[in-house]
């Protein structure tokens, strides 16, 4: 009777659709502009929105995930770029502020290895941002390289 060893299972990208249905962004409208330590400064009147974002990662990812950085960017206003924090046993998580209101906003989330490698990407396009509102953002991470 021989036994042949089990093969060698790859991670599949079904924690990855999980993590699309658990992924919650929201950008709360309003919120103001980042704090500053003069509080009469007039940047710090001009209203703007937030990007407030947590990003659960699957075990099999986040022992391997060196750095996970968002990006916003769209018509009228500089692209915001943003490296999450990423706790060893919690979800990615991070703030972009001072985001301008209007459409076509797009939304790109990138993890990294140690060795800097594209392990999984997500994009959400025409977004739009209104002053005073709330918008959900669903996205689905795609496992670009599986972890070693």
């Amino acid at each position: 009777m021989s036994s042949k060893p089990a093969p060698k299972r790859t991670p599949s990208l079904r924690p990855c659709l999980l993590l699309a249905a658990l992924l919650s962004i929201s950008l709360y409208g309003g919120c103001g502009a980042p704090e500053r330590d003069n509080p009469l400064d007039p940047a710090n009147q001009e209203a703007g929105a937030s990007l407030h974002l947590s990003i659960p990662l699957p075990k099999y990812l986040a022992e391997v995930v060196q750095r996970v950085v968002a990006r916003l960017e769209g018509p009228g206003m500089q692209p915001l770029v943003k490296e999450l924090d990423h706790p060893p046993l919690g979800p990615a998580t991070g703030t972009i502020g001072a985001i301008p209101p209007g459409a076509g906003r797009i939304l790109t989330i990138e993890g990294y290895d140690l060795a800097g490698e594209l392990l999984f990407r997500g994009e959400q396009r025409n977004i739009t941002i209104v002053a005073g509102d709330t918008t959900r953002v669903e996205l689905d991470l795609v496992l670009v390289k599986a972890p070693d």
